[in-house]
């Protein structure tokens, strides 16, 4: 028991209660001996940590101060010798009152050491920080909506990524913002300069090439050439050969790089709409409100507000389905779970399912549109409310195809993602 008091820095309750005793004992005297400063102080001017040790307040608050100062807040031991019993937030609130910023570091270090330890609990990650803290239930595959309107998945402190697992988003985050897809145009487009190695890029029909350090080469095969040509032929150069290795490179870079442009581009088309639907539901919101105000509308438009925000969460699971389908079919990631014919089966159901969810999804953006006017139309009012529906229901089939006929058939692997709570 004296070893685990020890370490956890905690005085024990037997010397706590007999340090408490002679605390109060002293207490009674005018004068009490600081044995850091040696000085001789009221008792007024003093304080006792949880273990009993008594010193001045100058004393304590100087060494507090140096210990926040480096970043020791969290764990700051008594003064007295081989004591190491952590001083208790009663005893810093006291003596550091007067010293506001470091008081305000020193609870700070506290609060975020106590959201490292609960799992529970994550900070929102918007920038600048909103100053809000997010607490769920037990599962950290969720993502939550702080007050401050951020939306994050809880796992990674990510934007939200369903279907896509946390790991395969830091995938398709690196490739979008790296530089990967970069090196695979530079390979399918051009050719390195025999003899500075830059990139050429060839901009006519001819196939002697010119880089900017005066080196003629051939195209096809990039072999370093004279600069006397024909439409036909480059002087003394004779470029025969096929090179297999080569052209399957360059084949395989331009595949790639058209394969990632396919979902990139419809991944930042649902993107850009999702900013769209954003703004379009602050637009409507405040024209409601003004409506209100004026006493010109009384009407109940909660049903055109639920649309937009069914719209938001369809958006933003199919520009993420497009990052899922990247990796999840032809990639490298789930290669060896499926064979070619599993593989282009769950392809063509998760398509399906993908382009009918999209369907619904324009013709409810259509009918919103055509609502925003806020006129009085029972039918255009039913047919978005019945389009809301319809884009929940595909939105769930969509998340059951993907954990139970997808994720659920993974055999070596296995993958968590937040589960849809429309």
């Amino acid at each position: 028991p004296e070893y685990v008091y020890k370490a956890a820095g905690v005085a024990e309750q037997a010397n706590n209660s007999a340090e408490s005793g002679a605390a109060s004992s002293s207490s009674s005297q005018e004068q009490v001996r600081c044995d850091v400063c040696m000085c001789e102080n009221n008792c007024s001017e003093c304080s006792s940590n949880g273990c009993g040790h008594i010193f001045c307040n100058t004393c304590w608050r100087g060494h507090l101060a140096v210990q926040i100062q480096d970043g020791q807040a969290r764990r700051i031991s008594c003064m007295a010798y081989k004591c190491g019993v952590v001083c208790d937030d009663e005893l810093v609130a006291k003596v550091m009152k007067s010293e506001c910023q470091l008081l305000s570091k020193y609870k700070q270090s506290h609060l975020e050491s106590y959201m490292e330890d609960n799992q529970r609990v994550a900070f929102c990650p918007s920038v600048p920080w909103c100053g809000h803290a997010v607490e769920v239930d037990s599962d950290p595959y969720v993502e939550p909506e702080c007050p401050c309107g951020v939306c994050f998945c809880f796992k990674c402190s990510r934007a939200p990524h369903s279907p896509c697992t946390c790991a395969m988003w830091g995938l398709w985050d690196e490739k979008i913002n790296g530089d990967s897809e970069t090196r695979n145009w530079l390979a399918a487009n051009t050719k390195p300069c025999p003899k500075c190695s830059k990139p050429v890029e060839k901009n006519g029909g001819c196939n002697l090439v010119m880089c900017k350090c005066g080196q003629a080469f051939c195209w096809l095969c990039g072999g370093a050439t004279g600069t006397r040509h024909t439409w036909t032929q480059i002087d003394n150069h004779s470029c025969g050969r096929y090179r297999d290795e080569a052209d399957a490179k360059v084949n395989e870079a331009l595949r790639s790089h058209k394969r990632y442009m396919h979902y990139f581009e419809r991944y930042k088309q649902h993107l850009d709409s999702l900013t769209k639907e954003k703004n379009n539901r602050a637009k409507l919101t405040s024209r409601i409100a003004a409506a209100e105000h004026d006493g010109t509308e009384s009407r109940d438009f909660s049903w055109l507000v639920k649309a937009l925000d069914q719209l938001r969460t369809a958006r933003q699971v199919l520009s993420n389905s497009y990052a899922f389908a990247y990796f999840f079919f032809g990639g490298q990631l789930y290669a060896e779970e499926f064979s070619e014919d599993e593989n282009r089966v769950n392809q063509n159901l998760f398509e399906d399912s993908q382009e009918m969810l999209a369907a619904e999804v324009e013709r409810l953006s259509g009918l919103v549109e055509r609502a925003k006017e806020l006129t009085l139309d029972a039918q255009l009012r039913l047919d978005v409310i019945n389009s809301s529906v319809n884009i929940h229901t595909r939105i769930v089939k969509f998340f059951e195809l993907v954990e139970n006929d997808l994720y659920g058939k993974l055999q070596s692997s296995s993958a968590q993602i937040a589960v849809y709570r429309g």
